[in-house]
């Protein structure tokens, strides 16, 4: 750099630093081009290289009082529109993942509501076949899959073999499956 060359930048800080905007107007004519397609060719984004600039600019006046004589005014604009390109690439980076997280998450409530709705509309389904099924039949099925109690327990309750117990079970069971296949179309496995 010529010394006449840092003279001039030196002077144009002064006048920054003291809020003279044909200074700024100076600054901006003289690096707004080389500064937008340095930013654009890391970018990609003609949008998101024109916020960029306009911030770097905009943060330049108001920062203006921090600017240091000594230094360059152009290595201090590009580091600064460095700074901004990888704060860009690092706000890029979360708020992609935000959205992957998004996705997956709508992703998750729309299975567990389907398996809810699926869930519901079955029982719903099985509540209806149990109902059908004849009263003593209805009473060991319920005794046996809602109460929980072992066959011995519902033949004692209810003064039956045990014998009869796993028959009446056996047959509900047939019943329902053979119900449900025609409903859902379930098969054997």
């Amino acid at each position: 750099m010529s010394s006449k060359f840092i003279k001039e930048e030196l002077h144009l800080i002064t006048k920054l630093k003291n809020g003279d905007i044909e200074a700024f107007e100076l600054v901006f004519d003289e690096y707004k081009e080389k500064l937008y397609f340095f930013t654009l060719g890391y970018v990609r984004s003609v949008a998101e290289t024109e916020e960029i600039i306009q911030g770097l600019f905009v943060a330049l006046w108001e920062n203006r009082l921090n600017l240091e004589e000594d230094n360059s005014l152009k290595n201090y604009l590009y580091k600064a529109v460095t700074n901004r390109i990888y704060n860009y690439f690092k706000h890029k980076a979360v708020k992609q993942r935000y959205i992957e997280q998004v996705i997956v998450q709508n992703s998750l409530e729309d299975d567990h509501a389907q398996q809810t709705v699926y869930f519901n509309d079955l029982k719903g389904m099985l509540d209806t076949l149990i109902e059908n099924l004849p009263l003593r039949q209805q009473m060991i099925f319920r005794l046996s899959r809602q109460e929980g109690l072992s066959h011995q327990e519902i033949a004692d309750r209810l003064g039956l073999s045990v014998r009869s117990v796993e028959n009446q079970i056996y047959r509900a069971l047939r019943y329902l499956k053979e119900h449900l296949n025609e409903k859902y179309l379930l098969t054997e496995q």
